[in-house]
């Protein structure tokens, strides 16, 4: 039995590529999941998920809406999740961004039909206290090595633009190799004329991610209240498997507070910088898996992972090119948005004769 650690995507992994992936080979088996988050939407006045999915076309307008995007990304990560094999033992979780709220369910923290519920409804809170934006930048070369220029520059760039005020750009997710940074409308737009400007992958960076707001800062306090007030009631509990958040700390089962876990998911991690980095390292050197399990929806989170692996050169792997060797031989990274990878994860490992 392979012992795997399984990571859940956030905000950005749905999008054009990824329209009908409910309906995929292999997706198909758990109606229930979907009919109950198709009834959630329905009552709320909103298109269903399976609607969303099987839509013609992908219209970013609607795909890409924080309220229906969220709702996708969520269903299409717990149907995977529940697709798992038998063969792998899961020993630990952890997600990133909004992938927090689809970990607690994951790992038995929350019921799916509450999880689903409670990502409907901060989405909704979050476009109705919309505040600021997030831009991305790199922190490593094209092989993945820390660039300690870059990094140097984005600690001068905050220091500078908020100077002994009061902040109006912050960290949001330490990303791997990428810096996602936040700020009011003023602090995006001070970043993004101050930050050097570089090329990676064909991309101009710094850049602005379409659609976000202010997540993971204080500036999104007013959406933290609303949360705490909303969901005083929420049945959350001590995980089935360790669960571990944006600060890399471990909620383990039979010993988390529901309480300590309570205030973790509406204060702290709604207003405080997410360290998904920190958070992978912390399963990598803590559990030792066999393999890393990400979820669907997408795989872009898998670069950001291996940015991580190659930082901490686990496995010996250390450079982009070393990475990709590894997965096309004998991956560790499983994701399950790759068709390959899926098979993988889903079905069970041969017996040799």
């Amino acid at each position: 039995m392979k012992r795997a650690f399984i990571v859940c995507p956030g905000r950005g992994s749905y999008n054009a590529t990824e329209l009908g992936y409910l309906r995929r080979p292999g997706r198909s088996a758990l109606p229930e999941m979907i009919a109950t988050a198709d009834a959630i939407r329905a009552e709320m006045g909103l298109p269903t998920v399976s609607s969303l999915d099987g839509a013609p076309r992908f219209d970013p307008r609607t795909h890409l809406a924080t309220k229906h995007a969220s709702a996708l990304i969520c269903a299409c990560s717990v149907v995977d999740a529940a697709l798992i094999s038998d063969e792998f033992e899961i020993v630990a979780v952890a997600g990133n961004s909004m992938g927090w709220y689809t970990a607690l369910c994951v790992s038995g923290a929350l019921e799916f039909e509450d999880t689903f519920k409670l990502i409907q409804t901060m989405s909704g809170l979050q476009e109705e206290h919309s505040v600021g934006g997030q831009l991305i930048y790199p922190l490593t070369d094209e092989q993945w090595h820390p660039d300690a220029d870059a990094a140097a520059a984005v600690e001068r760039v905050l220091a500078q633009i908020n100077g002994d005020a009061e902040p109006i750009a912050y960290w949001s997710i330490r990303l791997g190799g990428y810096a996602v940074l936040a700020g009011s409308d003023e602090g995006v737009a001070a970043l993004i004329q101050s930050l050097p400007p570089v090329q990676r992958g064909g991309r101009q960076y710094p850049m602005i991610l379409q659609g976000h707001a202010a997540y993971h800062t204080p500036l999104l306090a007013v959406t933290s209240n609303r949360a705490v007030e909303r969901f005083g009631e929420l049945h959350i509990r001590p995980p089935v498997v360790p669960l571990i958040d944006g600060r890399g700390n471990v909620f383990r089962p039979l010993m988390a507070d529901p309480a300590e876990l309570y205030r973790y998911t509406f204060v702290q991690q709604v207003t405080q910088t997410y360290d998904f980095t920190h958070s992978i390292r912390v399963g990598l050197r803590e559990y030792g898996p066999d393999c890393i399990i990400l979820l669907g929806p997408g795989e872009q989170l898998g670069g950001a992972i291996g940015q991580i692996i190659v930082a901490d050169q686990w496995l010996g792997i250390d450079s982009r090119d070393a990475f990709s060797a590894r997965q096309s031989s004998d991956p560790f990274l499983l994701s399950m948005g790759r068709a390959d990878q899926f098979s993988r994860v889903t079905a069970p490992t041969p017996v040799e004769a």
